[in-house]
């Protein structure tokens, strides 16, 4: 996914046979994974109370998108009487986590809402009013962080809409189409020196 996003400043980023490419991708997924460990390591309250409703948010709207692909697909299969069966789902997937990641975003409820959160301790600096439990940096460490799960739950949410407009654009592209434009990969018989193969593997390590 991540390839596919970089080909778009860069075609030869896409191409998942290029190593540097691959290098690339996986140096900046290691790196973005390992941040956020960080941040939870020093967040004040605890990674956990921090990231993990992000994580939520981010893991059912990747199911959304996945069932996306997945109605696409039947489409161009010209296999839309069964594309229900995964628009039902994706249609409640994506009402409870564009909701939720709105409400996360934007609520003014500090209990709730991600920046309300980040002003409320951001308010404490500036009044000098800092709780006995905190020290001012760590209330800085809070503004910071509630920012950035902001940040990214804008970000994955204008995905899985940008993702909801182009996956309807090909549906119908699809239909105005008299033949199948996507194809099942065709069945491959296992070879019959299977049992032989595998005993050279195993040999081989």
């Amino acid at each position: 996914m991540l390839q596919d996003l970089l080909g778009v400043v860069s075609p030869g980023l896409k191409r998942t046979d290029s190593l540097p490419a691959n290098l690339l991708a996986t140096a900046l997924c290691v790196l973005a994974w390992g941040y956020f460990l960080h941040q939870g390591v020093v967040d004040p309250l605890g990674g956990i109370n921090t990231l993990w409703p992000l994580f939520g948010i981010a893991n059912q709207m990747l199911a959304g998108m996945a069932l996306m692909l997945c109605a696409v697909v039947l489409f161009k299969m010209k296999r839309q009487r069964y594309a229900w069966v995964a628009l039902v789902p994706t249609a409640w997937l994506l009402i409870c986590t564009l909701t939720a990641g709105w409400q996360k975003a934007f609520s003014p409820d500090a209990k709730i809402g991600f920046l309300a959160i980040a002003n409320k301790f951001q308010a404490m600096i500036d009044s000098g009013n800092i709780p006995l439990q905190y020290t001012e940096s760590q209330l800085a460490q809070l503004v910071f962080n509630n920012r950035l799960d902001a940040g990214l739950t804008i970000f994955f949410m204008v995905v899985v809409v940008v993702l909801a407009v182009f996956s309807i654009k090909t549906a119908l592209a699809a239909l105005k189409i008299d033949k199948p434009t996507a194809h099942e990969t065709p069945y491959e018989p296992m070879p019959e020196n299977v049992d032989e193969i595998v005993t050279q593997a195993k040999g081989a390590h």
